[in-house]
């Protein structure tokens, strides 16, 4: 092995410190700490204040790390995926709900996804589907703008306030067809609609002829870290047939996912 080459003074020149304590850093987060504040990352790795706050500036800025605008808590970014999305399967969160995505689109005969918030978009981690409903290209590892897509709003609307005016405050709000919604303020009544009911649902806003309906996934602490959507032609499937037959078995399978990363109900994490 090349390894077994290399001397111990080899290994003193050619180690990158930097890069390890970088690497360290998202070791800190896992199943058990889903967030952490600067003091407690410092803590943690034995850092004083000043290089904690460079590190964590410095990964926020690549995509690696994301922050909360309020609580100011850092938790590790989508892009970390990048890094391997070969070993996409592997994940807790994927490797959960896989089962519950593929009964979904047995009993539904309808394409079934799971996407996650990255920035102002959202990024596929799961799918079951045919090639049968759209033209848009879908694939593990796809992005969408979140604010025209049934997942993104459903994240968008989980999120605090503060936190997604930033995050579409630098977005193009492309009016894709006539039914997108592009103003703050209907975008704002959607989201506050979607808290009230659970789900959300956009009509041929993306692309004409597709209606999809999204549910939240929660983990443990009642954070809402992904969505699951059913999406439907609307020449096959009306508004009220999706509400009263897709939508009901939706809600389990988000709830059923929900259970298996630790969450029940009460453990609802707030929302500003």
């Amino acid at each position: 092995m090349v390894q077994s080459q290399v001397s111990h003074t080899d290994t003193k020149r050619y180690f990158i410190t930097s890069l390890a304590k970088g690497l360290e850093v998202l070791s800190c987060f896992g199943a058990g700490t889903r967030s952490l504040s600067l003091k407690e990352l410092c803590e943690r790795m034995g850092w004083p204040k000043g290089a904690g706050f460079r590190y964590t500036f410095t990964l926020q800025k690549l995509g690696y790390l994301e922050q909360d605008p309020v609580t100011k808590r850092y938790w590790p970014g989508v892009k970390v995926l990048s890094l391997g999305f070969g070993y996409l399967s592997s994940l807790d969160l994927t490797e959960r709900a896989q089962t519950h995505i593929e009964e979904l689109f047995r009993e539904t005969g309808h394409p079934t996804h799971m996407a996650v918030l990255d920035g102002p978009d959202i990024v596929y981690v799961a799918r079951r589907a045919d090639r049968s409903l759209t033209m848009i290209n879908l694939f593990v590892g796809a992005r969408l703008p979140a604010y025209c897509t049934s997942m993104g709003k459903v994240l968008l609307a989980f999120r605090p306030g503060p936190e997604v005016r930033t995050l579409l405050a630098g977005v193009d709000m492309v009016k894709h067809t006539p039914y997108t919604l592009t103003s703050a303020e209907e975008l704002e009544g959607a989201f506050a609609e979607i808290r009230a009911k659970g789900y959300g649902m956009t009509d041929q806003e993306l692309e004409h002829g597709v209606r999809s309906v999204a549910a939240p996934v929660r983990d443990g602490s009642g954070e809402v870290i992904a969505a699951i959507n059913v999406s439907t032609l609307t020449a096959h499937v009306g508004r009220e047939e999706l509400e009263a037959l897709v939508l009901p078995r939706l809600l389990e399978v988000a709830k059923q996912i929900s259970s298996a990363l630790g969450y029940s109900p009460g453990a609802l994490a707030r929302v500003v």
